[in-house]
């Protein structure tokens, strides 16, 4: 099975999956980059912060970008 790292976006800064994680396909670990993104903006929006995570990034074992899971693509639209 294919290993994907899964590199989060907040603020403008990168902070890398150094381990990775094996998923059976790229959309496997969109759905975990996109489940993760949910989680974290439901936690921020709970806690009144207000959403300050920007995106997931999946790459491959090689270190290419695969995909950009967008966190205002996740957000419900009034909060956008």
């Amino acid at each position: 099975m294919p290993i994907f790292f899964i590199h989060s976006r907040r603020g403008g800064e990168i902070v890398r999956d150094v381990e990775g994680q094996e998923w059976p396909g790229l959309e496997a670990a969109q759905a975990a980059a996109t489940a993760t993104v949910r989680e974290l903006l439901a936690d921020e929006i709970k806690h009144a912060k207000g959403p300050t995570w920007e995106a997931m990034i999946i790459a491959d074992e090689n270190g290419r970008e695969l995909m950009t899971v967008r966190a205002k693509d996740i957000l419900p639209e009034p909060l956008k």
